[in-house]
């Protein structure tokens, strides 16, 4: 590459300048949607956490985590996320057909008992999966707020892929723009065989916005005098095995709480 940057400092470059665009211009919707987040704990209801594919990996990243807090359902399914062996069991094709159904969606909501108090927070960085997109119609058909986080460039040059036309920028109350470029990769460089695009950005883009949604309203449920528990650290915290167990009995209840029963 001569005397240009390697490829890895371009990216690590690139992604610097992306947290600052998100620092710079996401601060709005970050304080509206933890105001929503944090009503949502503070009155004992919950934020569910939705994502798909590489999409999960901030709903990972929030919930369970050392330094998060009770109050959120994390829906990652199986199928989902697990398609590392690209063939055979749990392989791409089966994962591309479901996160490419609706009605899967719908299924997995049929799980659960949603509140008007409880709210919603769904990552797609093209905000066309159709599974994503259902997930966010199914929580606001039950009255709760829902949360986006998406690539705006993205959704906007893409062409819908759920039924009803709409992309997740459309569907939710509250969106925050990870301002990833179009197709999600950084670079473009030159090879023997023609150009390739290269580096990927929505998942340090998703990570940094789910952490700063977490302490934003980790921040607000403490001013407001909430109890905030927080995950333990197992070899550091004394207490960590003590903590842990009576975390797991509140998630429990709260868990409980949220789950479809039939009736």
């Amino acid at each position: 590459m001569g005397g240009s940057l390697s490829y890895w400092r371009a990216w690590i470059n690139n992604a610097q300048g992306l947290l600052s665009r998100i620092m710079n211009t996401q601060a709005q919707g970050i304080d509206r949607a933890s105001d929503i987040m944090a009503n949502a704990i503070g009155s004992g209801h919950v934020c569910f956490l939705f994502g798909s594919g590489h999409a999960a990996i901030p709903v990972m990243e929030m919930f369970p985590r050392y330094g998060s807090t009770l109050g959120f359902i994390p829906i990652v399914d199986l199928p989902l996320v697990s398609f590392l062996r690209m063939v055979g069991d749990l392989g791409y094709p089966q994962f591309d057909f479901i996160e490419n159904s609706p009605e899967y969606g719908r299924r997995i909501m049929e799980n659960y008992r949603v509140h008007r108090e409880d709210c919603a927070l769904v990552f797609s960085h093209s905000g066309t999966t159709p599974i994503s997109v259902e997930v966010a119609i199914q929580f606001k058909n039950r009255g709760a707020p829902v949360i986006g986080v998406t690539s705006l460039v993205h959704a906007k040059s893409a062409k819908p892929r759920h039924p009803s036309g709409l992309r997740l920028h459309e569907v939710v109350d509250v969106v925050i723009d990870t301002s990833v470029p179009a197709g999600d990769v950084s670079l473009t460089v030159k090879s023997t065989g023609g150009e390739l695009r290269i580096g990927p950005l929505s998942t340090i883009a998703f990570v940094a916005v789910a952490n700063a949604l977490l302490l934003s309203t980790i921040e607000k449920l403490i001013l407001r005098g909430y109890d905030v528990v927080t995950f333990p650290v197992r070899g550091f915290d004394p207490d960590a095995d003590t903590r842990m167990s009576e975390i797991l009995r509140r998630h429990r209840e709260i868990y409980a709480r949220h789950l479809a029963t039939g009736d």
